[in-house]
């Protein structure tokens, strides 16, 4: 309920700043009025969206629809507004309606963020599935990438860019605008957290070196920040220093509702990497089998026949599994090459990248495949990919993928 509050204030905050300006001239008022109330409509509406989803009232898939139709249903009162007024002009009513669909989709992902869920990056790959809503995506981050260079002092619609990057898996187009924000503003926390992260995601998932020293930092200003103590964890483990990881993680337990998948999933980190430790077995980087990590998937990945003229025999394939709740590096990874398709293969604990991020530890999980142009995991524009929807792995012992989609 907090953070339903909170995401209500930021949006239309971010929306007043953005938009207002844009219609200030007094006989554009009764248009200006209408707009916001439209606008505070459909963030309030959003937020009671997210509500009924954290209470079970409806599903994620009825979640991500609901939201669409709400984006659309809000640009769509805009070009009413602006239609039968022609003192609004067209550049200032494009602009307007891109920021209605920005601040919702802020919403959105300050949501995922915060409460590291999947649903919303289900939502980025239906977008990529329908040609015209991912159309409409684009020209949003064009525009917002014009406002941004117009308006340099506005801070708000980099923040959002930023993290439209990660959702696009532009971790690099990312980590450069946290840079110049973590330039203009080193001591807020925030900043310093997801220039960690989107450092981290362009290098493989690599949290050691400046994601480390950026974390550290963000430690020292806010020794609570949970995802800074989530992230520091993990870094930690990469570095062989389980002690560390311990300390980073039973700080963050104190902090999460008990009873929580977040909860139960930081207690099996923690139950796992003391066990390692009385076990003598941190030298190893590989991760342990002691029997009980039995989790397993087998996936059958096959290629669209409407792409597949689009493909290129010796391009690299990689078929992973993720956390449907949890950090973002994968669980599992395969990795092979296009002309291996069609394939099946079994994704278990044994592929697991680091310690304790296995199968085992995060059963709910989104399993992907993609063929990657420039041979490395993180996606860019041109790979062709498809994921699946979010499974239990205990529950399912195989699944079929198809690689059906273009990244934009």
């Amino acid at each position: 309920m907090i953070f339903t509050l909170i995401a209500v204030t930021a949006s239309l905050i971010v929306a007043l700043v953005l938009v207002w300006p844009l219609f200030s001239k007094k006989h554009q008022t009764d248009i200006v009025g209408r707009d916001q109330v439209n606008l505070q409509s459909a963030v309030t509406r959003l937020a009671e969206l997210k509500q009924e989803l954290e209470e079970g009232q409806i599903t994620a898939e009825q979640f991500e629809k609901y939201r669409l139709d709400l984006e659309i249903a809000a640009v769509e009162d805009l070009n009413t507004s602006s239609s039968s007024a022609a003192t609004c002009g067209k550049g200032n009513t494009i602009i307007a309606s891109s920021v209605v669909l920005i601040v919702l989709l802020a919403s959105t992902l300050i949501y995922q963020q915060n409460g590291f869920k999947q649903e919303f990056e289900e939502a980025q790959q239906q977008l990529v599935v329908e040609n015209s809503k991912q159309a409409e995506a684009d020209k949003i981050i064009t525009t917002v990438e014009k406002f941004i260079k117009e308006n340099p002092e506005n801070v708000e619609s980099r923040v959002i860019l930023a993290q439209v990057y990660i959702e696009e898996e532009r971790f690099s187009d990312a980590a450069a605008i946290y840079r110049e924000l973590y330039d203009i503003n080193p001591e807020e926390p925030d900043i310093l957290v997801n220039y960690a992260e989107a450092l981290a995601r362009s290098h493989g998932n690599r949290l050691i070196g400046k994601p480390t020293d950026l974390l550290n930092e963000a430690l020292q200003l806010a020794p609570n920040h949970g995802r800074a103590l989530w992230l520091a964890g993990f870094a930690a483990q990469q570095a062989e220093n389980n002690e560390q990881a311990l300390k980073h993680w039973k700080h963050l337990l104190a902090g999460i509702e008990e009873g929580s998948e977040i909860y139960q999933n930081v207690v099996t980190l923690i139950a796992e990497t003391e066990k390692s430790n009385s076990a003598s077995t941190l030298t190893t980087t590989v991760v342990p089998s002691d029997g009980t990590g039995t989790a397993a998937i087998e996936v059958m990945v096959t290629l669209a026949p409407e792409i597949a003229d689009k493909l290129n025999s010796d391009t690299t394939l990689f078929v992973f599994a993720r956390a449907a709740e949890g950090p973002p590096m994968p669980l599992a990874v395969h990795r092979g090459i296009a002309k291996d398709l069609p394939l099946k293969v079994t994704l278990d604990d044994s592929m697991a990248m680091i310690p304790k991020m296995s199968l085992s530890n995060f059963p709910n999980i989104v399993v992907g495949a993609r063929l990657s142009s420039n041979g490395q995991p993180q996606g860019q524009a041109g790979d062709l990919e498809g994921f699946s929807e979010i499974i239990n792995v205990l529950e399912n012992s195989s699944l079929e993928l198809v690689i059906d989609s273009i990244k934009p």
